[in-house]
């Protein structure tokens, strides 16, 4: 009979002493602090239960509390609100750009429930509250208990996980879709062969993720390369069994390929491409700014990705808590379970990188977090190595990584703390800066404007003016040297004595200032109230006063008009 040769069995990550707990892993040994043992007497789903309604009580806190839609939001609902279901499939307008699966889910919801802030980010919350016991479950099965009890709480707590789940944006579906990927993969090695069943469970979910989520696609092709490469040179087995096994497992793949290759090059490349997007990325820095082939500025932007990403999204107080918490957790599943397993963990965050440093992917902040999930499981087993025949006893190895998994979570938690008490600040304390009060601004406008008065926006407001209400007048611009192409607000004032200007202040718009002084430059009393990302100015004329001849009316936006 010819050699069985296989995947490495994870089960070995329990521990290194005999006894099994009821878990059916193999428990700690006698020299295991007694917090573990305590721990380990406890049914699983009975902590992890109330870490997944901990995670999930965050999560729903901030969407109850329906913050305002800020600016990429709106794009995003302007584009959902004007589209069927087919012209989603269509490349967006605004330089947005989603995965064709969850646009179709958003107008679902949209449809069900109407235009408010909680029906608009149902389906991110959805995903968000799903991630946690995907995390719980792929814990159970992979890692000892301490260790899946420390990966779930660490995506339960993380503030960026909690700011996307209420977020009309496709992030928190990126995260749970990739992490779905991840351990699939992980799952697969454990069995003793790779079978068509295989092939048919992984590319299954391969082409629903591609669906859902715009980084499923090349993380699933690194994965099925990663286990295709492992079935090749793993030994055991000869060439040819081995050659057969990855025929089996590679089966349903053209499937895939042909799903994943339309949905990139017809939905997601046009807005992936798009000019506007792609200087905006270089701007930031976000892509390498010298060639590869130049190693110290090569280096120089990998430090500072790491640094960006170590603050965006882990939210970390220090940048230098999140490496030793990889390095750890990378050696012991490295010498617990097999390299391999590493490298499927790390996949999400080499795809990334490899993006960034090819300019087509600008893997930072938000655009990183379909990576922490997978990170977090990765580092979670530093708070549960086990015990070390060698070197440094197995108490003090889980005291050090103990400690670095407070440092990481305590100032997460602490943020949590905020963002729900405070949920009008909910998304600065989840490390962004993107709230914008632009709905209470605009209200207060229809509560206070008479039927007489004039209402004018800036170009940049016409998108969450035209959301919130109420219709515009017209848009403004301060008149050039050469004056107005075409009308000008002047024309307008006729038999008016009060105008109103809307401007929104979280995006630089340095015309702003200007438009107001022009208005009021003849003697008019100017009134401003500012709100969180919005400004709203009134200004009382006098009587036979004309001004506006240097303000010019103007279009939207390019790409105001959606359909």
């Amino acid at each position: 009979m010819p050699e069985t040769r296989r995947l490495p069995v994870h089960p070995a990550l329990a521990a290194a002493a005999p006894a099994q707990s009821r878990y059916g892993r193999q428990t700690a040994s006698g020299a295991a602090p007694s917090i573990v043992k305590a721990l380990g007497r406890l049914p699983y789903w009975s902590l992890a239960g109330i870490i997944v309604g901990f995670g999930a009580v965050l999560r729903i806190r901030q969407w109850t509390f329906g913050r305002s839609f800020w600016s990429d939001e709106l794009y995003v609902a302007h584009n959902l609100r004007e589209r069927s279901y087919l012209e989603l499939l269509e490349p967006l307008a605004f330089s947005q750009s989603a995965p064709p699966g969850w646009l179709w889910l958003e107008r679902l919801s949209l449809q069900l429930f109407g235009p408010p802030e909680q029906s608009m980010r149902l389906v991110p919350l959805l995903f968000g509250l799903a991630l946690l016991p995907l995390v719980g479950w792929l814990g159970r099965r992979l890692m000892p208990p301490l260790t899946a009890l420390t990966a779930l709480l660490l995506v339960a707590i993380a503030p960026f996980l909690i700011a996307y789940s209420n977020e009309l944006k496709p992030y928190s579906a990126e995260a749970f879709c990739v992490t779905l990927l991840v351990g699939t993969a992980l799952l697969l090695t454990r069995r003793n062969r790779l079978t068509r069943r295989s092939g048919i469970e992984f590319w299954g979910i391969a082409l629903v993720t591609s669906v859902l989520s715009i980084m499923a696609i090349p993380v699933a092709a690194a994965l099925g390369v990663l286990i295709g490469l492992h079935t090749l040179v793993s030994p055991g087995q000869r060439w040819v069994q081995r050659v057969r096994e990855l025929g089996r497992f590679l089966l349903p793949t053209p499937i895939w390929i042909i799903a994943a290759l339309w949905i990139y090059v017809a939905v997601l490349a046009p807005g992936q491409n798009d000019a506007h997007l792609q200087a905006y990325w270089l701007g930031k820095a976000i892509y390498p700014y010298q060639p590869l082939t130049n190693v110290p500025a090569t280096l120089d932007w990998l430090g500072s990705t790491y640094r960006s990403l170590a603050r965006v999204p882990f939210v970390s107080w220090s940048a230098w808590i999140v490496v030793p918490l990889l390095v750890t957790g990378a050696v012991l599943w490295w010498r617990r379970v097999a390299a391999l397993a590493v490298l499927i963990l790390v996949t999400p965050l080499m795809v990334g990188l490899v993006g960034a440093a090819a300019s087509v992917y600008p893997f930072t902040g938000r655009l990183a977090l379909y990576t922490v999930p997978a990170l977090l499981m990765l580092a979670s087993l530093a708070v549960a190595a086990p015990d070390a025949r060698h070197g440094v006893p197995s108490r003090v190895r889980r005291a050090l990584g103990a400690a670095l998994v407070i440092a990481l979570a305590a100032p997460q938690l602490a943020l949590d703390v905020t963002a729900s008490t405070r949920p009008q600040h909910a998304f600065p304390q989840g490390g962004g800066a993107n709230v914008a009060d632009y709905r209470t601004a605009l209200r207060h406008l229809s509560d206070e404007r008479r039927p007489d008065d004039l209402f004018l926006a800036t170009r940049l407001s016409w998108n969450s003016q035209s959301y919130y209400g109420p219709p515009a007048d017209g848009y403004v611009a301060p008149a050039p040297p050469t004056g107005c192409p075409q009308r000008t607000v002047a024309e307008l004032l006729a038999g008016r004595s009060r105008v109103w200007l809307f401007q929104i202040t979280d995006w630089e718009e340095i015309e702003n200032r200007d438009v107001i002084v022009r208005l009021g430059s003849r003697g008019g009393a100017v009134t401003e109230r500012v709100f969180r990302g919005a400004r709203l100015v009134r200004i009382d004329l006098p009587a036979d006063v004309t001004v506006g001849a240097d303000v010019c009316l103007v279009a939207p936006p390019d790409g105001a008009a959606v359909r």
